[in-house]
């Protein structure tokens, strides 16, 4: 394949009331959830739910439990009271394998990636689960395990002609600069096939060209891979343009549920989170 990238100038995303659509039924639903870390409650009895094929964002200011109501979701957290339902399937405790093995990947508010490896290498280890050779098969890399890997790797290749990193493929990751490195993080969240992707400030950190690029491609993941992504965003721009819904915490309580538009408009909202201006 050829790793030269092709040029391309960014562009700013099309609003979603301009796009096609495919939102279904519930996947995920979020059921009375309260988090306690010793006395500190991150969250306290929090419902809300996610439908297939929908972009719902979870904003709220710093401290709100955003990041914590990831966490929970993927199962690195356990909460005190509540529980998840995946595809309708009550779950009063999930794990972070499990979560994975059903199709919930994740990206992370500080870069989780293997920096002295590639990109390529780096994006292989989202398939890790999709892989059944034994690990002698794989030491020896023979029979059942050459096969997965030349599948795994051609998935990943066009994975990362899709996200359009095809010419730092085989640079280590260390070396990237952080937009690029964001880019990879999500490339092998998609690595994983997943049905929920959850992305924790996927926009972080970036300048505004960098942003308008993972503005397109979470919106192009969304609609060409019919993938459900679930992201926690503190750019109000990129939220209202991107979203379906959005649900509000604050002090880890949801303060609102509903459209960007309804959202924006709700005045505890405003008095939280947005601001009230002044003249």
């Amino acid at each position: 394949m050829d790793a030269d990238a092709h040029s391309h100038e960014p562009r700013a995303p099309e609003p979603r009331s301009g796009r096609a659509r495919a939102i279904g039924d519930v996947l995920l639903e979020v059921r009375n959830v309260t988090l306690r870390f010793g006395g500190v409650r991150a969250l306290s009895d929090v419902s809300f739910d996610i439908k297939r094929g929908e972009i719902r964002a979870i904003i709220g200011p710093n401290g709100a439990g955003k990041s914590s109501m990831l966490n929970v979701i993927n199962g690195f957290y356990q909460p005190q009271e509540g529980q998840i339902v995946f595809k309708g399937t009550p779950l009063k405790k999930m794990r972070p394998h499990f979560a994975a093995t059903q199709g919930i990947a994740r990206t992370f508010q500080n870069i989780a990636l293997f920096k002295g490896m590639s990109t390529l290498d780096n994006v292989m280890t989202g398939r890790m689960l999709k892989m059944q050779a034994s690990w002698f098969e794989q030491m020896l890399y023979v029979g059942r395990a050459k096969r997965e890997e030349i599948e795994h790797r051609r998935f990943c290749e066009d994975i990362i002609d899709f996200l359009e990193i095809q010419a730092v493929r085989r640079t280590p990751v260390g070396k990237l600069p952080y937009g690029l490195q964001k880019r990879v993080e999500l490339a092998r969240a998609l690595a994983a096939e997943p049905e929920l992707l959850l992305l924790d400030e996927p926009m972080a950190g970036m300048n505004v060209e960098e942003k308008e690029d993972m503005c397109r491609f979470v919106l192009d993941v969304n609609e060409e891979f019919n993938t459900t992504v679930a992201l926690i965003e503190h750019d109000m721009g990129v939220v209202m343009d991107i979203s379906d819904r959005v649900v509000v915490l604050d002090y880890g309580e949801l303060l609102a549920d509903g459209t960007p538009d309804e959202v924006k408009a709700d005045p505890e909202v405003i008095q939280a989170y947005l601001g009230v201006q002044h003249d």
